[in-house]
């Protein structure tokens, strides 16, 4: 345990070194790029695990601070594309069009200063595909993934308006057996959860800017799988960079616009081919570029709501796969407790 904890100070320190640095925002912004990987191809409508709730939270909470975040969102998709163009595909059964309405939830609590833990999970009301020449559905349902993670704030400095925050942690399925619907096993694509174990590592810098009313924010997520499934199906690492530029307009405009602050999110998402029984799944993986314009508004420095939508700006496919067109998502957060 010691010798973790003078790793800590170690990596804290030379953390801290490094924003001191001139060219420190240039430094970290190579260190969250990082996660971003190679370059490679292709993924299907529906996205494996746990869908991400816009806005992440930022940072570590105060010492004995529980925030709960609660969203859903509805995502919608009906375009083929094979490479990066889009496509007419006429295959007599092919899907016309998907969807899935999720609802997730996280809750963080501040352990200790710089340490705060967390749990995320989330349940599908459904993932839907619609056949384009029958008049015939496919529907799953159901709890997705639990994730445990802890975070550890590195560096934190105050008068200049900059953090940065690691943190780490394990996915559990939350059902390791396909879903069976009328007798029938329900395609991988569809199934609620993914079956799979697998660990998450995330990194997440902040720097304000007070007389702007503004900040920026970059965000980093790794996710990778251990196992394969029942279904002999493992799905493939993903790689997650966010870029998110904040506006709180109180200090510009009126009485009306004081609580509302305004997001855009850029985010690059890439995810490595899929494995069936060790063998790569010719049309899986992604690479993918989406916008997310989003609105936030403070109600009595309590509770905060998000509504964002979020769209696609660039797609790169592997073989003919339906893309993602589009997605909403409304957030609601809260913060229980007071810091010591």
């Amino acid at each position: 345990m010691r010798k973790i904890q003078d790793k800590l100070k170690t990596y804290q320190r030379i953390v801290s070194e490094l924003l001191s640095k001139k060219y420190s925002l240039i430094i970290i912004l190579i260190i969250v790029l990082s996660f971003t990987s190679k370059m490679d191809y292709a993924q299907c409508f529906a996205s494996p695990g746990n869908p991400i709730a816009g806005s992440v939270n930022v940072g570590v909470l105060q010492n004995r601070i529980t925030r709960v975040l609660v969203f859903h969102k509805f995502s919608f998709s009906n375009q083929y594309f094979e490479g990066s163009n889009k496509i007419s595909y006429d295959f007599p059964a092919a899907i016309s069009n998907a969807n899935f309405n999720y609802t997730g939830f996280s809750v963080g609590y501040g352990l200790r200063k710089k340490i705060t833990i967390e749990v995320e999970a989330g349940y599908f009301f459904n993932k839907t595909q619609n056949y384009r020449n029958f008049d015939y559905l496919i529907k799953g349902y159901g709890f997705s993934n639990a994730v445990f993670t802890g975070k550890f704030n590195l560096y934190k400095n105050v008068d200049k308006m900059m953090e940065f925050t690691v943190s780490a942690g394990a996915k559990v399925p939350f059902s390791l057996k396909p879903q069976v619907v009328d007798g029938v096993t329900l395609p991988i694509d569809i199934q609620p959860s993914t079956g799979n174990f697998g660990s998450i590592f995330q990194a997440l810098f902040v720097k304000e800017f007070k007389n702007a009313s503004a900040r920026i924010l970059l965000f980093g997520r790794y996710e990778n799988n251990f196992n394969e499934n029942k279904m002999g199906y493992r799905f493939g690492d993903a790689y997650t960079t966010s870029l998110f530029l904040s506006k709180h307009l109180a200090n510009r405009y009126t009485e009306l616009t004081k609580d509302i602050t305004v997001i855009l999110q850029i985010r690059h998402e890439y995810r490595q081919r899929n494995l069936l029984y060790d063998n790569p799944v010719v049309a899986s993986g992604s690479n993918s570029i989406y916008l997310g314009p989003q609105i936030n508004y403070n109600l009595n420095m309590v509770w905060n709501f998000s509504l964002i939508y979020d769209f696609p700006i660039y797609h790169y496919y592997n073989d003919i796969q339906l893309g993602n067109s589009y997605s909403i998502l409304l957030s609601i957060t809260r913060d229980f407790g007071y810091g010591i």
